[in-house]
């Protein structure tokens, strides 16, 4: 059965992240891993992505968008994701390792945040497009725990409360 590493960017285009993965070395290290493919959504950044040439066994794909990135997100073993929220849920809620990779080019950097506690939390690995082959490297034996199963019923009660239900 193929290794799957799965990247995403999501919505938009994240040229960093992309020229990273798009990288020999990259691909090299998800080989010595044990990863047999690595699956890329890129987005608007298919002007970054191309195909590593390099004598590494890892088979390379890309698309720029799905209507949904849950099959790709299920057959990984491991996801790469942009910093957005709905992005890290998804994978953390199908209780994937996940390596969330901050763009800090942008200001007032509100994904850094997310990103930052859910890895103080322990449940995550953040990092920059610039140091994931490091971290790549580095957090491969890091035990992740495992995501809180949402608990709709605290909600259900406090609108209950609010309308004066309970």
């Amino acid at each position: 059965m193929s290794s799957v590493a799965f990247v995403t960017v999501g919505s938009t285009g994240f040229d960093n992240l992309i020229a990273e993965v798009s990288k020999v070395e990259f691909t090299q290290e998800l080989e010595n891993l044990g990863y047999s493919t690595l699956l890329v959504q890129y987005g608007s950044s298919s002007h970054a992505f191309t195909k590593p040439l390099s004598n590494s066994n890892v088979t390379v794909y890309g698309f720029d968008y799905k209507s949904s990135l849950l099959p790709d997100l299920e057959k990984a073993q491991l996801v790469i994701s942009h910093a957005g929220s709905g992005s890290i849920i998804e994978a953390l809620r199908l209780g994937k390792p996940l390596i969330v990779v901050v763009n800090d080019t942008l200001m007032n950097n509100h994904q850094l945040e997310l990103a930052s506690k859910l890895d103080s939390e322990g449940y995550l690995v953040y990092t920059t497009a610039s140091e994931l082959l490091t971290c790549l490297r580095s957090c491969k034996h890091k035990k992740l725990k495992p995501f809180p199963k949402p608990n709709s019923s605290i909600f259900a009660r406090l609108i209950d409360a609010e309308m004066g239900f309970s």
